[in-house]
Order: C-alpha cells, then sequence, then structure tokens
C-alpha cells in the first residue's frame, strides 16, 4: 500500500491523487493518441494502494475492480471531452 511508506490519509489517495492522475491519463491519451493503453493503466491504478501481498490482492479483489473501472470511467471521459473541445 502507498500510503503506508507516504504519511497521508488513504482517502485523499483514493479520492484525491489517483483521479487527478487518470485525468492526467486522458489529457495524455489525447497528446499521444493512445487511448486504449490510458483506460488500461488507469484500470490497473487501484493496484498500487490495494496489493500488498496475496491474500490481500484476493480479498480485494472487488475493490479493485470498482475502483478500476471508476478510475477508466474518468479517463475515457476526459480524453471524449477534450477530443470534443479540441474540434471546435
Amino acid at each position: 500500500m502507498l500510503y503506508r511508506y507516504i504519511d497521508m490519509n488513504p482517502f485523499l489517495l483514493t479520492m484525491g491523487i489517483m483521479p487527478a492522475i487518470a485525468v492526467f491519463l486522458g489529457i495524455s491519451a489525447i497528446v499521444l493518441k493512445k487511448k486504449y493503453i490510458a483506460i488500461v493503466i488507469s484500470f490497473l491504478l487501484p493496484l498500487v494502494f490495494i496489493t500488498t501481498n496475496r491474500e490481500t490482492f484476493i480479498a480485494n479483489l472487488d475493490a479493485w475492480l470498482f475502483w478500476g473501472v471508476l478510475y477508466g470511467a474518468i479517463t475515457y471521459g476526459t480524453e471524449k471531452l477534450l477530443a470534443y473541445v479540441r474540434k471546435k
């Protein structure tokens, strides 16, 4: 867990930093034209703070899927919004 090494609240990481990274990935998807790679990376973002060992990964598989889909949706939405704004 990333917040174990840095003195921070886990909710700050979950609700603040990771969505900001997902938005950054959406912006980079527009610039680099690699939409699907950015979505896959944002889907895997929750593994940074959920996984410590195999038992923790198995116990938190549903949380990983939930947050991964949410961060993937944020990245996809950012990419679509910026693509729409860029066309105008």
